[in-house]
């Protein structure tokens, strides 16, 4: 039996390039720059502080000392992605959460 995908089936090859694919667009559109060391890492200088969002497979990571600034990053992907389909906000000791 063959069927042909309306969309990206988790955890195949396709999945991984349609993710890669549109969290790129959606990075030109945030104005985030690629890091020439890691095309994976994304910076941009917010409030005098650089943000970093960096992705392996489908993990993110959102970091800058404001959590504000978190938070507003994170709104942007939401409206991308949906609420809480990628990502849980990490209360770590010290970050002022």
């Amino acid at each position: 039996m063959y069927v042909k995908l309306k969309k990206s089936l988790y955890g195949t090859l396709q999945a991984g390039m349609t993710f890669w694919k549109t969290l790129t667009a959606k990075r030109v559109s945030m104005g985030l720059m690629v890091n020439p060391y890691d095309e994976c890492v994304k910076n941009k200088v917010i409030g005098e502080r650089q943000c970093t969002i960096l992705w392996h497979m489908d993990d993110i990571k959102v970091s800058n000392v404001d959590s504000q600034v978190v938070s507003e990053v994170l709104g942007e992907l939401e409206k991308e992605y949906g609420k809480g389909a990628l990502w849980q906000k990490a209360q770590l000791p010290g970050n002022g959460a």
